[in-house]
């Protein structure tokens, strides 16, 4: 298809979208004015008779569905039109362009696989040659034939046998030449041993029949043998697998009047061949190669699986299969074997490619296309969303006077509805409805709330006021032991230190107070307590200037700074320590207050975060006793003030003693 196909497809499928859109629009019209002219027992006002058989008998059965808001129907129609052009495409591209891909996919798999059965050929070839230098070589010839004609039992003449034998082997080492094609030549006699030259440079009286390929060697129909694997006498000198596998050619050595005097075996290792056909394979249909010598062993798997035996057992590879041409064979329907067997060594190139790899270039043809697509559908959807807006600004009009409406930090609705005139008599008397409902909902919920902040702050007081009780009897029970123990002076000093507390108490009825203003007091309480305990009462206090004018709820600090006192002097000996520290970031600030006391009790916390957990979830306050009312009144001043943006951790120290955290989010 070309693109001026393409593009009339296109104009064609949105001219019917645009149509079946404007349908749906004046369906979903006549079905809103059918709806309310009916409620209102006006219809006859529209002359019935007509309307029926201009209208309602033909498209009132489509208007019988399910109703649905305009922007959603058309965003349906839009999506399900474009849906079907996508799915159109991406079935015909499927249909006719995958069976291009596959063809080229198989032209360049077949082209790999001639090329690597000629890179397999050219290394047999190589070895080949250094094989028939030394058989038409008439020095090697006349040396090797002196060295078969002495006797191994002669050593008389053993110095010119050892001069005859490393003339041969230099001679050997020249044919090898300085590029080494390969890298072990071996010349065997019939019945006395062999000599070396390459990796193994030794001579032996090993026979060759001991040798393990020399019965098949026999056994072939030519005087050469190519196969592949391993040496015993080569393998120490390769530190990896791949290097200690040699490709291998044995000759019958002839004398120079064609007589056999010994077998060539000339080696060379196939990294050189692997190094080669890994650069084959460029990745895109993930190629897995695999090479067979003549006897059928794998002598290269690339993949490393276990299919390569599998793969040369399927039909069509046997003996029939023909030479230097690749064979396409289909493998348990989702695997593509490409066969090619070289009439030059009768190696088998195998290679396979999955289904999967095949179609790639498929997928992710489509896998572009599907991302196309979803920015089409963005679009689409913007589009059908502008043409709701156009339909729908009456209504609009109406959404955005009342959402509009705001709420001042107090809570209290202070606008009004605006004035809206539609030019749909319908909307305007509906728009009128919620004017008047807003103004009634307006004043009472004003009402609601202004009660809700009275209450609210009238329990504040009460918590505030609660705490008076409470410090004097603590205060109290204090003076009475300072007495006991005939402190007289110091009780003095303590009971004017109370008075100012007292003051600072009942100077007003604020509920928020500086951090400053209360670590005056607290720090007052503290001098106190230590006139009463002297040195045995240790107190540290470390809060940043930068804190000192953030608000807190009035006397916190003091009341937490008692209830460290109080519980550590009667759970620990001497010396006690109090340590008040504060942090600021940009986002909150926290107190910390320490002592060294034995810490909260696991019942403790549980009770403490149980009338937490109450408060939070029914705002009601739990029963508080004088003994146990302190952290529970500071935590409900912080959640009331702060409005939930409040910190309050009870917890115990890691080395001991109880560690309390209050704090808050910074406002503006």
């Amino acid at each position: 298809m070309d693109i001026a196909s393409t593009v009339a497809i296109t104009f064609f499928f949105i001219f019917t979208l645009s149509f079946f859109a404007v349908q749906k629009l004046q369906r979903l019209t006549i079905d809103c004015l059918y709806d309310y002219h009916k409620s209102t027992n006006r219809f006859s006002e529209w002359k019935k008779a007509e309307w029926d058989m201009s209208f309602f008998n033909r498209v009132g059965p489509m208007l019988r569905g399910s109703k649905k808001s305009v922007q959603t129907s058309l965003t349906l129609i839009f999506f399900l039109l474009i849906t079907l052009v996508f799915l159109t495409y991406i079935s015909y591209f499927i249909l006719s362009e995958s069976k291009k891909i596959t063809t080229q996919a198989f032209d360049t798999v077949s082209r790999d696989t001639i090329t690597a059965s000629a890179f397999t050929d050219e290394e047999i070839k190589n070895v080949n040659t250094v094989m028939q230098n030394v058989a038409y070589s008439n020095l090697v010839k006349e040396h090797f034939l002196t060295y078969l004609n002495k006797p191994a039992a002669d050593t008389g003449d053993s110095y010119s046998q050892l001069q005859n034998i490393k003339v041969l082997t230099d001679l050997l080492t020249a044919i090898m030449g300085p590029s080494r094609p390969v890298d072990q030549i071996y010349l065997y006699s019939l019945d006395r041993g062999y000599v070396g030259v390459g990796l193994d440079n030794t001579n032996s009286s090993d026979s060759v029949r001991d040798m393990p390929w020399y019965q098949d060697f026999l056994s072939s129909d030519s005087n050469h043998y190519v196969f592949c694997g391993q040496d015993e006498r080569l393998s120490k000198y390769y530190s990896y697998q791949e290097g200690s596998n040699f490709l291998t050619v044995c000759s019958k050595y002839l004398s120079t009047f064609y007589k056999p005097q010994g077998i060539i075996e000339v080696k060379h290792s196939i990294s050189s061949l692997i190094r080669k056909i890994k650069n084959i394979d460029t990745g895109l249909y993930h190629e897995k190669i695999y090479i067979y010598d003549m006897a059928g062993n794998c002598i290269y798997n690339s993949a490393e699986d276990a299919y390569a035996h599998a793969y040369l057992l399927a039909k069509p590879i046997n003996e029939d299969t023909p030479r230097d041409t690749p064979v396409h064979v289909s493998y348990e329907k989702d695997t593509h074997l490409f066969v090619h067997v070289s009439s030059y060594s009768g190696f088998t190139t195998i290679i396979a490619i999955n289904n999967h790899d095949l179609y790639r270039p498929v997928y992710d043809f489509i896998k572009a296309n599907v991302i196309i697509f979803l920015i089409f559908i963005l679009f689409i959807l913007l589009l059908s969303y502008v043409i709701s807006r156009i339909i729908t600004t009456p209504v609009m009009k109406m959404y955005s006077g009342i959402a509009a409406l705001h709420k001042e930090e107090d809570g209290i609705l202070h606008d009004t509805l605006p004035a809206i005139d539609t030019d749909i008599i319908e909307l305007d008397t509906l728009y009128a409805a919620v004017v008047e409902m807003h103004d009634r909902a307006k004043a009472s919920m004003n009402r609601e709330i202004v009660l809700n902040n009275q209450r609210l702050q009238s329990q504040i007081l009460a918590l505030q006021s609660q705490m008076n009780p409470h410090f004097l009897y603590n205060s109290l029970a204090t003076i009475s032991a300072m007495a006991d123990e005939g402190m007289n002076q110091e009780v003095i000093t303590m009971c004017q230190a109370i008075s100012r507390i007292l003051r600072y108490i009942s100077s007003d009825k604020e509920p928020l107070v500086s951090i400053r203003e209360d670590m005056d007091i607290a720090g007052d309480y503290l001098e106190c307590m230590k006139m009463r305990y002297g040195d045995d009462l240790l107190y540290d206090i470390r809060i940043p200037e930068e804190m000192m004018d953030l608000q807190i709820p009035k006397l916190c600090l003091q009341l937490l700074v008692e209830n460290s006192i109080k519980y550590s002097t009667k759970s620990v000996k001497a010396p006690w320590k109090v340590s008040i520290e504060g942090t600021l970031t940009d986002t909150y600030w926290e107190i910390h207050i320490r002592d060294n006391g034995k810490g909260f009790s696991e019942e403790d916390l549980s009770a403490i975060n149980e009338k937490i957990d109450y408060i939070n979830q029914t705002d009601m306050l739990p029963s508080l006793e004088i003994n146990g009312m302190g952290l529970m009144n500071i935590y409900i001043r912080f959640k009331t003030l702060y409005k939930g943006q409040h910190i309050f951790r009870v917890s115990n120290q890691a080395t001991g003693g109880a560690l309390v955290t209050i704090g808050g989010e910074l406002r503006s």
